[in-house]
């Protein structure tokens, strides 16, 4: 008899040069932390251009059979014998991952019964993988579900504008996507909202700006050694919450489980440290071969169509976390509502014990004083955060209880 396969199948998606070898880095982690048995209930597929010592260079195998055979220098293509990609290759154009593509699919037509969801977690070229093997099982498995969780998704020179690799097809039920705040290579552009086509309204989609570099959300060791650890530690929570929802099991968290307070707490550290976000972006030196150094154009031109206020929030996410953690606060501030004062101190009483919250919204105007012998707090002008708001409804309609993003 075959072996039981679970109603959800995993796929980890590593991007250019990167491989389940790495240490500190989102998809290897997570990836070793799956449960269960790879080909059974996860796959794992090693980037373009990597040297993984524990499996093989993706183009260098045939993507048909799961003991990675060497490719046939000739043979039936359809059998996985086309051309050998090499790390030059796949680091330059990507070459590799249409491999993977096909690996993944063959494993998955392997699987007896089929899985009824396939997550994905990717990150640069792997997130976008996960968009190419979503638009390919669209053809081939139309009624499998598809939830993707990307990390920065870059497409590399030549290829932003493939339709595999810009199109988000109906069988992807829930996207979520990271972008860098302050990767500033020409030649890495995201594939943001202005770049991906959703076919199907229906999809659940929402682009989440975070503060870092290319590798400043994934990196998560690195990333706390500069003590810029915040965007990381977010990310990493964010994608362990939205895989969990989707049935993808652990051996053991890939991240602590923070409340609602704590979340807040953790974007306002990224507001203090933006400064030394922004110092992360690669330097001249970097940026000289690499399409020069460029601000991307979601920061630069249209921020506010990503989320609500953005003065104050950096995301979508942000916003939302901070509303359901301060709610009377939150309507005082930024939606010219409410009247109950004392529902308003007692929100801001919340942050007493984070201290980067706190200072956050003594920033926008609550004063902390004594009145008559008695802690009180001064409240800021009702409406004081409003913005003219031009924020995208797509960003807007994206529901994350339907993603699991909430404790």
């Amino acid at each position: 008899m075959p072996a039981f396969t679970p109603p959800v199948f995993t796929v980890f998606n590593h991007g250019t040069n990167a491989s389940r070898d790495g240490q500190g880095e989102i998809v290897a982690e997570f990836g070793r932390l799956a449960a269960g048995a790879e080909y059974q209930d996860f796959l794992i597929c090693d980037g373009p251009g990597s040297s993984p010592t524990t499996s093989v260079i993706p183009g260098q195998f045939n993507p048909f059979t799961r003991d990675k055979q060497q490719k046939e220098t000739f043979g039936n293509k359809e059998m996985g014998h086309t051309h050998i990609n090499w790390k030059l290759t796949g680091t330059l154009s990507g070459a590799g991952w249409d491999d993977n593509v096909m690996h993944a699919v063959a494993t998955i037509a392997g699987l007896n019964p089929p899985p009824k969801t396939i997550n994905m977690l990717g990150w640069s070229r792997g997130a976008v993988t996960c968009t190419k093997l979503a638009f390919k099982l669209r053809e081939i498995f139309p009624d499998i579900a598809v939830n993707i969780f990307a990390v920065d998704p870059v497409a590399g020179i030549g290829n932003k504008s493939d339709e595999d690799a810009s199109t988000i097809r109906g069988n992807v039920k829930n996207y979520f996507a990271v972008l860098s705040m302050h990767e500033t290579r020409g030649y890495f552009k995201p594939q943001d909202a202005k770049r991906v086509t959703f076919t199907n309204r229906g999809t659940n989609a929402i682009f989440v700006p975070f503060p870092g570099n290319h590798s400043g959300q994934v990196n998560l060791d690195k990333s706390v050694n500069k003590d810029l650890g915040e965007a990381a530690q977010m990310v990493w929570f964010l994608a362990w919450k939205f895989l969990d929802h989707f049935g993808t099991q652990f051996t053991s968290q890939p991240s602590p489980n923070y409340d609602e307070l704590a979340q807040c707490n953790l974007y306002a550290k990224m507001k203090q440290k933006m400064p030394g976000y922004q110092k992360t972006a690669p330097g001249m030196s970097s940026t000289m071969f690499m399409g020069g150094g460029k601000t991307r154009d979601f920061l630069n031109n249209r921020i506010d169509q990503y989320v609500k206020f953005s003065d104050f929030f950096i995301n979508e996410h942000h916003r939302r976390i901070f509303k359901r953690a301060m709610p009377n606060l939150y309507k005082w501030v930024f939606e010219n509502q409410g009247s109950d004062s004392i529902a308003v101190a007692t929100d801001f009483k919340k942050a007493e014990f984070h201290a980067a919250l706190k200072q956050s919204l003594v920033d926008i105007g609550f004063q902390p004083t004594v009145m008559m012998g008695r802690a009180t707090v001064l409240l800021p002008i009702r409406g004081g955060g409003q913005q003219t708001i031009t924020t995208m409804s797509q960003q807007i309609q994206a529901s994350m209880s339907q993603m699991g993003l909430y404790v």
